[in-house]
């Protein structure tokens, strides 16, 4: 195949794939791509039946054909504790996973996969080499479910000082619609990978409110994932079963089996077989990714505990000593000498000013507070760490945390850490909370982003869904730089205080950050 028909049929694959496809009764969720490297990338879709499907990749030297091995995804049952609303339901779905290698780094290709009478077409990209400039979006509890559609908007608490039309203390859009428009925007800037910090779906048991998330990603609503590789953290709402499981180790282990179904991550080679795929490092061009599982914590019901509901679960430690605890001091100090940038992704959020950021043992203590995830701070200084990226408290919010930095030759010197909470996916839109414990706060939307109102229509500010955006890229001094520019999702209103429209603002909080000299030597073109 020449160079010349290979570009005509990428770009007619990549048209064909820019909108749902016909989906019958072929795919229950369309394929997407997961696990990114310079030289491979795997392609998963689930079926409704057990026939394989075919999978052919297109690239300068020809196609390649792939033909799946359906596994029965046995873990996405819906829920046995208690009826889920909505049925009858349809049977297991089968699950279909391809590891394409032998890829060139940084490189287009397009695919498309056959399955029964159906077909869908797409494209993906390779994990650059280190010395390319990379985009990515990073967000959290969109918490997905059927009910987002026909429940009433999230409250929307007033900022002190707006002049919002009395009356009005429900958001402008429903959630689905908000977790909608949210996605479109995110396709629009092309990243090259997302991040989502945990609450991906509001039951993680009910197989229902995975279905959605898999609407908005890779369904009827949209594709993104189809040619973005996701990479996700567990958040409470995943290791919530729902009515009758509840955080019951039985009802949890139901639910973070469905997480770990469906997403392909790299091995982290934890001893409990249980706790692979819970957390895990991706190396993608200049950065390092670090996900963690903060879960749950030991000893349970204390201080150093995230959720004080969930005992006796599979999920691992995090606290010093712990499996994940030393493999994520192992992973930092490797990322602390590879990347230019090292950034950190789990749910609970350690600085906060929402009802999850109270401290243990105050008035109104949630039993879910991040607080606890504290105790990892030390190596997150230690090895240099840029930004975390958590959610939890449903807010937008930047924390800045000076600290100290150790070198690999035993000297130090100052480093502070960016904390932020992406919690604006498509769920709730919270203010602050009294007896929150947040000393180091730089930017929070509900009291920096104030609201101004024409009437019935709001102009500018305000508490919005959206996302975090980083690019990262070398300057034209030849420096490395990350710049963090928070996005919001704005409604554009008529006279009338309806919404007419979306559009895309930023908050102004953009943060750039540069790669400290210890990081490797900029390469010269």
């Amino acid at each position: 195949m020449n160079v010349i028909r290979y570009l005509l049929l990428a770009v007619g694959l990549l048209y064909l794939g820019s909108a749902p496809a016909e989906r019958a009764d072929s795919f229950r969720v369309l394929p997407y791509v997961q696990n990114p490297a310079p030289d491979a990338m795997t392609i998963r879709w689930l079926s409704t039946t057990e026939e394989p499907g075919v999978l052919i990749v297109e690239t300068l030297k020809g196609s390649r054909e792939f033909r799946s091995r359906p596994k029965l995804a046995s873990a996405l049952a819906f829920n046995p504790f208690q009826p889920e609303p909505g049925g009858p339901h349809p049977g297991l779905p089968w699950l279909h996973s391809i590891r394409v290698t032998d890829l060139t780094p940084g490189a287009k290709y397009a695919y498309r996969v056959r399955q029964g009478m159906q077909q869908y077409a797409g494209t993906f990209k390779t994990a650059p080499a280190d010395d390319q400039s990379i985009r990515f979006i990073v967000y959290s509890d969109c918490e997905t479910e059927p009910e987002s559609t026909t429940s009433p908007p999230v409250d929307w608490p007033a900022p002190t000082g707006s002049n919002r039309p009395e009356g009005l203390t429900r958001y402008l859009a429903d959630q689905t619609t908000g977790c909608r428009e949210n996605c479109k925007l995110i396709v629009a800037r092309q990243p090259d990978f997302l991040v989502v910090a945990g609450d991906l779906v509001e039951t993680g048991g009910e197989q229902r409110d995975w279905d959605e998330f898999w609407r908005h990603h890779a369904g009827d609503y949209g594709t993104i994932a189809s040619s973005v590789p996701l990479f996700a953290a567990l958040g409470n709402h995943e290791n919530y079963a729902g009515p009758g499981g509840g955080y019951s180790a039985q009802g949890a282990n139901f639910a973070t089996d469905k997480f770990l179904m469906y997403f392909d991550v790299p091995d982290n080679q934890a001893t409990d077989p249980k706790h692979r795929g819970r957390y895990y490092r991706i190396d993608y061009g200049p950065i390092t990714l670090i996900t963690l599982d903060s879960s749950d914590g030991l000893p349970d019901k204390s201080a150093s505990d995230t959720n004080h509901s969930l005992t006796a679960s599979q999920a691992p430690d995090f606290n010093p000593g712990s499996e994940q605890y030393r493999w994520c001091e192992r992973q930092l100090a490797e990322a602390q000498q590879k990347s230019r940038f090292t950034f950190v992704q789990f749910h609970h959020t350690m600085y906060g000013s929402g009802p999850h950021s109270i401290p243990f043992g105050k008035p109104n203590f949630s039993g879910q507070s991040g607080i606890a995830m504290r105790v990892i701070q030390p190596l997150l200084f230690r090895y240099g760490v840029d930004a975390v990226f958590s959610g939890h408290d449903e807010m937008f919010e930047r924390s800045l945390v000076p600290g100290t930095e150790t070198l690999a030759d035993g000297t130090t010197r100052p480093h502070a850490i960016h904390f932020y909470d992406v919690g604006i996916g498509g769920d709730g839109l919270r203010g602050p909370s009294a007896g929150y414990d947040n000393p180091y706060r730089k930017f929070l939307a509900h009291e920096d982003a104030p609201e101004v109102w024409d009437g019935k229509r709001l102009d500018s500010g305000g508490k919005h869904y959206g996302h975090l955006e980083v690019n990262v890229a070398a300057n034209a001094k030849g420096d490395w730089q990350a710049e963090l520019t928070p996005v919001i999702v704005f409604p554009m209103m008529n006279s009338r205080g309806e919404v007419i429209g979306w559009e895309r603002r930023i908050y102004k909080d953009v943060v750039i950050l540069t790669s400290p000299s210890k990081r490797l030597p900029i390469k010269k073109s």
